[in-house]
């Protein structure tokens, strides 16, 4: 394996220079950099990343924390993330709480012991109790992308979530229905709260009264909405619509319904936040009330290295974005309307 002596033997100059050259660690001249860079592509010269680290006081490391790689909403957001990281001359280290913030606090600690230079942190918990104990395990740039943890003064990039509820819910009143089942999401995260949030306006809007029993279980859990699905369908004056509030509970719904033969959309409309890559081959393919996700990303991971390069201290700015109903065959008119029609 070719050495840095062997770069300087090459490129005819002293190893010290060489070294300098690579690591613009002292004054060299653009000729010297130009036969040294020569040098290294002659050779195949690959430099000690954590050498190099060391002596540069940088890892070129960026952190990202996902609540769940396999999903395809959070594997979006790796892919970009990697990417613009690449092209930046960083590396992105990608980590899954499983939404457990006990994991989140010990990946915390391993990244700050593999020196990364900023953070992008999709949070298990936005109240002031996981503030509190979060405080402490940053110390770099960090931004905090679809929520935001209280007391924290790092910036938010997130969904307007409340206007996803509201959309999703608006619509299915649009179509006549009244009983509208929401599989929430987990406390203290605030995303879930202001989906929920978003349910209840759009009630309050339209004078409808909210039934207690129509409030499912789905804590962002494929496996628990399905079965919170299956148990209130099985029950007195099931829904007439099905609102999810996340991709993978609207899985978790769909197959529920699926199981118990029950039709989409002719028995039961169901809507869900956060688009699928493969809805054309769903079926039905569902309706849902889609995030930007891409640009989200990008602007997550543009504004952090951003931070990094200026050395700028965060600023608590909350970029929102705007979510889009994509309406498909999974919602229909109530079928008491569509016998009037």
């Amino acid at each position: 394996m070719a050495t840095i002596k062997d770069v300087a033997k090459r490129a005819g100059v002293a190893i010290s220079t060489a070294s300098a050259a690579l690591n613009r660690s002292a004054p060299v001249s653009d000729e010297v950099i130009a036969k040294v860079q020569a040098a290294v592509r002659d050779i195949g010269y690959i430099p000690h990343g954590g050498a190099r680290s060391l002596r540069m006081g940088r890892s070129r490391l960026i952190g990202l924390i996902l609540p769940d790689i396999t999903n395809p909403h959070f594997a979006k957001v790796a892919k970009v993330v990697e990417s613009a990281c690449l092209n930046a001359g960083y590396m992105a280290a990608v980590y899954s709480t499983s939404e457990d913030h006990d994991r989140e606090q010990q990946i915390l600690t391993m990244m700050r012991m593999q020196r990364v230079e900023g953070l992008i942190i999709i949070p298990t918990r936005s109240d002031a109790e996981h503030g509190a104990r979060m405080v402490d395990k940053i110390h770099v740039p960090t931004i905090l992308l679809d929520s935001f943890i209280e007391g924290l003064p790092y910036d938010v990039i997130k969904l307007d979530n409340v206007a996803a509820g509201r959309i999703a819910t608006d619509y299915l009143i649009s179509l006549g229905h009244r009983r509208i089942a929401v599989t929430a999401g987990r406390t203290n995260i605030v995303t879930g709260e202001d989906r929920l949030q978003g349910y209840l306006q759009a009630h309050a809007a339209h004078g409808l009264p909210v039934d207690q029993s129509l409030l499912l279980e789905g804590r962002f859990d494929q496996a628990i909405a399905h079965d919170s699905t299956m148990r209130r369908m099985g029950e007195p004056d099931p829904p007439t619509a099905i609102f999810a509030l996340s991709n993978m509970m609207t899985l978790g719904v769909l197959n529920a319904l699926r199981e118990l033969a029950i039709n989409v959309p002719d028995d039961v409309s169901v809507i869900g936040i956060d688009d699928f890559d493969f809805a054309n081959i769903m079926n039905p393919p569902p309706t849902v009330v889609a995030a930007p996700v891409l640009a989200m990303a990008k602007k997550a991971i543009s504004t952090l290295l951003n931070e990094i390069s200026s050395r700028t201290p965060p600023s608590a700015i909350r970029t929102v974005f705007t979510p889009s109903l994509i309406v498909r065959e999974s919602c229909a008119a109530l079928k008491e309307q569509r016998a009037e029609a």
